[in-house]
């Protein structure tokens, strides 16, 4: 089991490389491809350790957690932390990030790193004083530029406006700020804290003509643009909508942000008591990203409780122009000339058409639902990773099996949703999760992801076994597949909820290229788990009924409910989703008290005819008549084949081999596959399995035989065999039929690996034990392996 959890840990550790291997290839992150050399080397070492050393593996899997796994942590702690202002942390996990990923060219950003944790640590003076030699040893001019970018954010922050601007305007050429969206935005506000109106008008303009207002990509920070000019010109009808409607997350701001631009706006028009209300809101609201919106509001409030209570005792203060006014005090109105009057209905229209073409978008609100569906997935697949068990064990887990959905255990249907079999295919679905639950739930909520995911998933399931008695009247039987897990069918609802939101006509506003690459990715995940998922030769896969319901549940809640859904509706699917989950926890508990391999040894379902003997199995076995390679070190034969245990990683198939044994000491698989002898060796069996050992402790024929299969020096599988004779009476009715086959048989249970038998004992037993003769002549009898539902 060790080894084992060992070879997941490199399988995982190569997927991680792999991935962001493809996100260094594809550029756009200032990351060197030096970087990109050494993940690529570490990809190849983690593949080719598994199955090799362990001292290889573990140096594989040290490198990649050094180097990769823990730079990603990094980088999102830092950026944690930049949200929240904390810039000194950010300077030492960027720090520590750049020493961990060589090549990568990270440590040309670190002096202005350092710069920003001065800010945080001393204070707006120390990091110009940084910033200011670093532009005296600055040699290269897009450096030099950069730097000076930030020494004018530097002034912004301390809210000295009026020394950033004389900066920007005595280092930079006039429209330098229209290329340069974050810069553009500092500048627009101080424009408008300086009063000069008609120059932000001016700024806004050319952000609005130039490579900004051409991208889509930029939308959100033009809408910020507007928002904010709109707030400083006084325009407190447009800017209140976005509040009221709850428009600014469309926009990427915080509820506190928005409180603030409409506290300014009536500020600049005049309203003082009001004002004061709005500014007050904003701590109510301030979540732990917004303490700079705080600092901004508390030095607007002050000011305005003076406006405001200086207005109880004298009429409402004298109205400026806004143009010639060098400064503009919080306390008066601002008159804006007809000219700029006209302008700021321009934007405030151009505003509004954005916003109603763009659905709302929960930006700011942790996809929950989506973490929590990843989350229990993965937790689920950890578990039966640890407990191990094969095929029982993924019973025992909850996975559905159509011999005891027959004997009542309904509750199947719920918990098989959840279960992997694989890693990788775990690794995929909670890609694609991650990958289309944020689209669904920031645009349509939790509840409704939820609906696309868990209740798409279990509507999948359950139409799968509900479906079988119309399937079979109709003649259908290779649609009729139970599938024992379907964890793959909530990744299936999560990318066909989210390629219907990603129609042009549902998000008007998203742009050409976001929207193509998440389409085309989208879809090639759709494909694959299609294709892996489609009942394949052995029998396996999840029944076609299953993924049709669920693309159906899915698209249904993607396309049949509006994007703005009333609250009531939101309620009605929160409340149906909750239901579900607490019918999935009962299901649990009842699956919890079940013993799968007592109920399938008494009740197996499955008569199947191989070599002229009758063995009862469950509904899982499949027959297998093919010549193939698989990743095990033993072949596959021509008999029944435990396709459960073959999607969990394990190859245990039961054969039969008719005829006189050459060498009874030896196996009869060596007699079954031709040449097998010389590549494998028998010995006799290590400790065996309770139910094995007592029946051979109590043959007095010696029929019962077991071997352990050896390769190169390793135990590669075993081997338990029953050798029956024909019965008397039956030889001596067959005796007078010159045709007949009176040869013995030889039934086998082949295991790889050797562990495997330990999975279900009880259940491998009863079906050898049981094994008999088909009564009657054998003359016309066909020789293909078949099988009966009984």
């Amino acid at each position: 089991m060790q080894v084992e959890l060992f070879d997941h840990l490199l399988l995982l550790a190569a997927v991680i490389c792999a991935a962001t291997l493809v996100r260094l290839l594809r550029g756009g992150d200032g990351i060197g491809r030096g970087y990109a050399i050494v993940v690529g080397i570490e990809l190849v070492w983690a593949v080719f350790s598994m199955g090799a050393s362990r001292f290889s593996g573990t140096i594989a899997l040290s490198l990649v957690v050094l180097t990769v796994a823990l730079p990603w942590a990094l980088e999102r702690l830092s950026r944690w932390a930049f949200a929240r202002g904390y810039l000194a942390w950010v300077g030492r996990l960027s720090g520590l990030r750049a020493m961990l990923m060589p090549g990568a060219g990270l440590s040309r950003q670190l002096p202005i790193l350092e710069g920003l944790s001065l800010l945080d640590r001393k204070g707006v003076d120390a990091a110009l004083a940084h910033f200011r030699r670093l532009a005296d040893e600055a040699e290269d001019g897009a450096e030099l530029a950069m730097i000076h970018e930030q020494i004018v954010s530097m002034l912004f922050h301390g809210q000295r406006w009026d020394e950033g601007i004389a900066h920007y305007e005595r280092r930079f050429h006039a429209g330098y700020a229209a290329l340069r969206p974050s810069l553009a935005l500092g500048l627009l506000r101080a424009y408008g804290e300086s009063g000069r109106i008609e120059t932000a008008a001016g700024l806004l303009r050319e952000l609005e003509d130039g490579p900004i207002g051409d991208d889509p990509n930029t939308a959100e920070l033009l809408g910020q643009a507007r928002l904010t000019f709109l707030a400083y010109a006084g325009a407190v009808a447009p800017v209140d909508e976005v509040v009221q409607r709850r428009r600014f997350a469309a926009l990427g701001l915080t509820p506190a942000t928005a409180e603030l631009f409409k506290g300014i706006a009536l500020v600049r028009a005049g309203e003082r008591r009001e004002a004061v209300e709005t500014l007050s809101k904003v701590e109510e609201l301030a979540g732990p990203r917004d303490r700079r919106v705080l600092e901004a509001a508390r030095a607007v409030l002050e000011p305005a409780r003076e406006a405001a209570g200086d207005d109880e005792a004298s009429e409402p203060g004298p109205k400026v122009e806004a143009a010639p006014s060098p400064g503009l005090s919080l306390g008066e109105a601002i008159e804006l000339p007809d000219e700029l009057r006209v302008y700021v209905e321009v934007v405030a229209a151009r505003l509004q058409s954005f916003l109603v073409a763009t659905p709302p978008v929960r930006r700011h609100e942790r996809p929950i639902a989506t973490y929590a569906v990843m989350v229990a997935l993965s937790t689920v697949y950890g578990v039966h990773l640890l407990r191990g068990g094969g095929g029982i064990g993924l019973m025992e887990l909850g996975a559905l099996s159509e011999d005891l959905w027959r004997g009542g255990a309904w509750g199947r249907v719920f918990t098989s949703a959840w279960i992997h079999m694989d890693l990788v295919g775990l690794l995929f679905d909670v890609y694609a999760i991650w990958l289309a639950g944020q689209i669904i739930e920031r645009m349509l909520g939790p509840a409704r992801m939820a609906a696309a995911t868990v209740l798409a998933g279990l509507a999948g399931m359950a139409a799968s076994v509900l479906a079988l008695p119309l399937l079979w009247q109709l003649g259908l039987d290779r649609l009729a597949v139970v599938a024992p897990t379907g964890g793959n069918l909530m990744a299936v609802g999560a990318i066909t909820a989210a390629l219907w939101l990603l129609l042009p006509s549902r998000t008007p506003a998203l742009a050409s290229r976001p929207r193509r690459n998440l389409v085309v990715t989208l879809s090639l995940l759709l494909v694959a788990n299609l294709l892996t998922s489609w009942p394949g030769v052995a029998g396996v896969g999840v029944a076609p009924i299953a993924l049709l319901t669920t693309i159906a549940v899915a698209s249904l809640v993607a396309i049949a409910l509006p994007l703005e859904q009333p609250r009531w509706l939101g309620v009605a699917l929160g409340s149906l989703v909750g239901a579900a989950l607490v019918v999935n926890a009962a299901a649990a508990v009842l699956v919890i008290g079940e013993d799968p391999e007592t109920y399938l040894v008494d009740h197996r379902s499955q008569r199947c005819e191989i070599g002229g003997l009758v063995v009862h199995t469950s509904i899982g076995v499949t027959p297998m008549s093919l010549d193939r390679d698989v990743p095990f070190n033993l072949p596959i034969v021509d008999g029944l084949l435990d396709t459960l245990e073959l999607r969990d990683g394990s190859l245990v198939q039961l054969a039969v081999y008719r005829g006189a044994l050459a060498d009874p000491s030896s196996p009869a698989l060596f007699e079954l596959v031709e040449g097998i002898d010389g590549e494998l060796s028998a010995t006799a069996a290590g400790t065996l399995p309770e139910p094995f050992a007592e029946i051979m402790a109590d043959d007095p024929t010696g029929s019962w035989h077991a071997a352990d299969l050896w390769r190169n020096g390793l135990r590669v599988g075993r081997v338990i065999e029953r050798r029956l004779e024909l019965p008397a009476a039956q030889a001596a009715a067959q005796a007078a039929d010159q045709a007949a086959d009176q040869e013995p048989a030889t039934v086998m249970l082949i295991a790889s690996p050797a562990e495997a038998v330990d999975h279900a004992p009880s259940l491998y037993a009863a079906m050898l034990r049981e094994a008999e003769f088909i009564e009657g002549p054998e003359e016309g009898r066909s020789s293909r392996i078949r099988c009966t539902v009984e």
